[in-house]
């Protein structure tokens, strides 16, 4: 389950499952994954792909601007096995090597129309949820309106 800061809570399939919170932010690139995933800017942050499909290319290595994923979670609509033959590693391997969670099968479209409209907003992504929504909303605003995160 992840839960943002505007209160709207989406059902989604995790790979690598893990509790952790972040920061929401976007990109609109259509290819090159590799090096976006990489990049040590996204520290911290849940990134949002538009691109419907990621992971048919596999991780390259050569294509990497770091062999540590900085960003704590990528959320995507749907993901595909690697048919690359340049392919050193598939996607999933590379994450959970790197202990980050990959979230799919979720409306990507609606959840950057909503940072487009509203502003930057925080997330928690939620394993076993047995808290109280309301508690995580309220949390996740207030981290917002403090610009408090810790790593």
């Amino acid at each position: 389950m992840l839960i943002i800061e505007s209160g709207v809570i989406f059902h989604c399939k995790v790979l690598n499952k893990k509790n952790i919170l972040g920061e929401l932010v976007f990109n609109t690139s259509n290819y090159g994954y590799n090096e976006i995933i990489s990049d040590p800017s996204y520290k911290s942050q849940f990134l949002i792909f538009s691109n419907p499909h990621l992971g048919n290319s596999g991780v390259i290595f050569q294509n990497l601007q770091s062999f540590k994923i900085k960003l704590n979670s990528i959320i995507i609509k749907n993901y595909s096995i690697s048919s690359n033959f340049r392919s050193n590693l598939k996607m999933n391997s590379f994450f959970k090597k790197n202990k980050v969670p990959i979230i799919f099968n979720i409306d990507t479209r609606f959840l950057i129309s909503t940072i487009r409209n509203i502003g930057n907003q925080f997330a928690f992504l939620i394993i076993n949820f047995k808290k109280k929504k309301k508690n995580i909303i309220k949390y996740l605003r207030f981290l917002n309106n403090q610009k408090i995160f810790y790593d």
